[in-house]
């Protein structure tokens, strides 16, 4: 049976490990940066989010352009397709043009995989809205002629004329048909980012995401839908494979916990927006005081999300509560006679703190790679509850198998380093 020290001990690790932290990131006055957010890390990227116009996915297997809608307080990209659709009309597309534009394309606002240029998509698995797949050259041929509003508010005409090999190619001017440029965006060059961005305005391709896994939800301006229209809101979408759970009417949400009584989807918009309401006799947003959210990440460590403040297009300030709420900080691994711990984990530039009650004077600590390799060894020497520390420095980062052996006994736990 373990000592009361050592439980008490470990009791207090737990509670520091899952003490509430108050945490602001700030979109800045007009929404002008988007927040890319880790649950444990915090933020990892603020980025200007008025120099790009189009952004093209760096997935092997998907060819989605997303387009700027959102944009900064009271401006953003608008893209329609021409109305005659052919590519053989791009010369009749003109200054007069933008006057018979009356159907906007927008991004889904509940996964990163469809984004406005292909909303216009109608002839099947082959057809991705801009062009379609051709089964002889493995390239997506673009089809369509779009007209396209810049977050700086100028008109031009857009062709997107192929993807071969990860590599956009594209060609646009203005309505006028001056200014005429034809370039390239490889996407596969930017591989550890979700998207790669472009601006119409500069000819410039823009790197501003951080790397693809290093971040768990996005506080940024996207299109929704509100009261049956598009409408640009403030709010937090969710990174590929995240899983997130909504819990309403919760009397007390800071002492709630019950993350397993909700349903975890995948849908990038269930935070979303409407944590926040807009009270038009204080002009000030009302927050909901009945509601949370429980954020499981890629190590499947869950998160409990509170909004607190929200300051509006003044600061763009955003002031929210989380805890850690699953027990991956501090595992408890035990048999009848021995325990293993392992505090922190995940681990970032920090010692391991290896936490143990073992029930004889000798026992093994091993930590081994994925392939099997054994990375660290040691002996521990002491019957009873005790503390042994390594260096997180020496370990490249990954997962490792951390294993004790003890009495015959052989208790593990996963261990990872970032």
């Amino acid at each position: 049976m373990k000592t009361t020290f050592s439980i008490l001990i470990l009791n207090i690790l737990l509670s520091f490990v899952l003490t509430a932290q108050t945490k602001q990131i700030s979109m800045g006055g007009g929404y002008i940066y988007q927040s890319f957010y880790s649950m444990a890390n915090g933020e990892i990227l603020n980025s200007l989010n008025n120099d790009w116009d189009i952004a093209f996915t760096t997935d092997t297997y998907s060819s989605t352009i997303r387009i700027n809608g959102g944009g900064v307080y009271g401006q953003g990209v608008e893209l329609y397709t021409y109305h005659l659709g052919d590519t053989s009309n791009w010369s009749s597309i003109n200054t007069s043009t933008p006057n018979i534009l009356t159907s906007p394309m927008h991004n889904s606002d509940t996964s990163w995989n469809y984004g406005a240029f292909g909303m216009n998509q109608t002839n099947g698995m082959l057809d991705y809205g801009w062009g379609v797949y051709n089964t002889v050259t493995h390239h997506i041929v673009g089809d369509s002629l779009y007209v396209i509003k810049t977050i700086n508010g100028n008109w031009k005409k857009l062709w997107i004329k192929k993807k071969a090999s990860g590599s956009y190619e594209f060609t646009y001017a203005n309505l006028d048909g001056s200014n005429i440029i034809s370039t390239t965006v490889s996407a596969s060059n930017y591989s550890n980012k979700r998207f790669v961005y472009y601006s119409l305005d500069q000819d410039q391709i823009i790197d501003r995401e951080p790397d693809l896994s290093s971040w768990d939800i996005t506080f940024t301006r996207y299109i929704t839908t509100v009261q049956g229209m598009p409408y640009p809101v403030t709010g937090i979408l969710s990174n590929i494979g995240i899983k997130i759970a909504d819990a309403d009417n919760i009397p007390s949400p800071s002492n709630y916990t019950d993350y397993n009584n909700h349903t975890f989807n995948q849908e990038i918009n269930t935070i979303g927006d409407d944590w926040k309401t807009f009270d038009m006799s204080s002009f000030t947003y009302t927050l909901d005081n009945e509601r949370c959210f429980f954020i499981k990440d890629y190590n499947e460590d869950v998160w409990r999300l509170i909004f607190t403040k929200f300051d509006g297009s003044s600061t763009g300030n955003i002031e929210f509560n989380i805890q850690n709420l699953s027990t991956t900080a501090i595992n408890n691994i035990q048999d009848s006679e021995n325990s293993l711990n392992i505090y922190p984990n995940p681990v970032n530039n920090q010692d391991i703190t290896i936490i143990y009650d073992i029930k004889n004077d000798k026992a093994k600590l091993n930590i081994y790679d994925l392939s099997g390799r054994e990375v660290y060894a040691s002996k521990l020497v002491g019957n009873g509850f005790n503390t042994h520390k390594i260096s997180g420095n020496h370990l490249e980062k990954g997962i490792y198998i951390v294993s004790l052996i003890c009495n015959n006994n052989i208790l593990t736990d996963r261990l990872i380093i970032k």
